[in-house]
């Protein structure tokens, strides 16, 4: 006889032993896909130096995000490409940005033309981009924005605070000294706004070519032209050599204003004595207290200090808050299914105002004439002032609530 018992003793345990091993290997759930935040930035090319201290701001708040979790959980990646400081490269470039399926949400580039080239290709996909370092108006007044907004304050403010100061101490004339395109021409604009408001008369407006600057030359036709202000709108390499142009022609303005250099803390290294009391806008200082969506300013300042031994400037700042309002708008707006919701991330950007590590933010809304210029942020004005020890300390002159001191003039 054929004992059956084994084998019923088999069947019988079959779906125990089923049940039991779907315990044991229950799925485990997948880990959510990283987010990638895309952008170029000025490795190489006229603004290699900013556009890398940009780039800085922008690794520097991803590496501390992720370190409080990310966004909703997401660990987030960052790819960054050299555009050369060209406006047609960086264009290339954010086209292939909006067209992967693995780039979720990108930032901005370094300078205002590169910027309004990459504008073009943003705007066209319906891809929010919040402006790092734009400060042009042109860029966002009469242009119909709905996806671009400005961080910076403002170029025409840059050079108004200088020419109050100027004008306090008695000036009554103004050299004005520009690259011709949009950021210094927006900030020259600002300067005989301000001339015309203070009742000073400018003697010389003069601007050149991008990259056909002679400092010497125009130093020496500011001294000749004898004006009391002489206002110089650059970027950072050619704002160092006004500062030793000026200082070589044996030209000394009542005050000396650069838009560019006399925030940066290394600013006295580059130039030495040609520094001293050379005035310049700022949105912000290490010593400005601050905080936004992923740290306080005391904190992103001591982390970039150990990282880089030195402290950050404001491009710096811009780009870590950058960051901080990209990832604001994404943790705001993802929706029930994990994804990216850009339309929603849009809104919350353009309607909510928030702080970031450069300080405030708000924007025009959609529908305004200037929909995305700043709103909330303003500069101040900083100058390098003798210290105790005869060597040279930055400290803010204006606006007079802010001021640690009062400022020096050359004569």
């Amino acid at each position: 006889m054929i004992d059956w018992r084994p084998l019923l003793l088999a069947v019988a345990a079959g779906p125990l032993i089923a049940l039991t091993s779907g315990c044991r290997e229950s799925p485990v759930a997948p880990e959510p896909r990283p987010i990638t935040l895309a952008a170029t930035y000025s490795e190489t090319g006229p603004h290699s130096k900013a556009g890398t201290d940009m780039a800085d701001g922008y690794r520097l708040a991803v590496e501390m995000l992720n370190e409080k979790g990310g966004i909703n959980g997401r660990e987030v990646r960052l790819l960054l490409l050299d555009d050369g400081s060209d406006p047609l490269a960086a264009a290339r470039h954010y086209f292939d940005f909006v067209a992967s399926d693995s780039v979720d949400a990108v930032l901005g580039p370094y300078s205002s033309p590169v910027t309004e080239a990459v504008m073009n290709v943003t705007e066209a996909a319906g891809w929010p981009m919040v402006a790092s370092l734009a400060a042009a108006p042109e860029l966002w007044r009469g242009r119909g924005r709905r996806w671009s907004l400005q961080l910076l304050n403002p170029s025409p403010s840059f050079h108004q605070g200088a020419v109050a100061l100027a004008a306090g101490h008695g000036a009554r004339t103004v050299a004005l000294v520009y690259e011709n395109s949009t950021f210094p021409a927006g900030m020259a604009r600002g300067a005989r706004e301000a001339a015309a408001a203070h009742g000073l008369e400018i003697v010389m407006d003069r601007s050149y070519a991008l990259g056909e600057a002679d400092p010497m030359a125009l130093a020496r036709a500011a001294r000749d032209a004898d004006a009391d202000v002489f206002a110089g709108s650059a970027y950072f390499a050619e704002a160092l050599a006004l500062a030793n142009a000026v200082a070589e022609s044996g030209y000394a303005p009542m005050l000396f204003s650069l838009n560019h250099g006399p925030s940066d803390p290394q600013f006295v290294d580059r130039v030495g004595e040609a520094a001293r009391c050379v005035v310049g806008n700022t949105p912000w200082l290490p010593g400005i207290q601050t905080s936004g969506f992923i740290a306080e300013s005391d904190d992103f300042v001591e982390r970039y200090r150990r990282a880089h031994g030195a402290l950050p400037d404001h491009t710096v700042a811009a780009g870590f808050g950058a960051v901080e309002l990209v990832a604001e708008s994404m943790e705001a707006s993802l929706g029930g299914d994990g994804e990216i919701d850009r339309t929603a991330m849009r809104d919350h950007l353009f309607t909510q105002s928030s702080r970031s590590v450069l300080g405030p933010f708000a924007v025009a809304p959609l529908g305004d004439d200037q929909a995305g210029a700043q709103l909330a942020l303003s500069g101040v004005q900083v100058q390098w002032q003798e210290d105790d020890s005869d060597g040279l300390v930055q400290r803010i002159v204006h606006p007079p609530e802010s001021a640690e001191g009062e400022p020096c003039f050359l004569r």
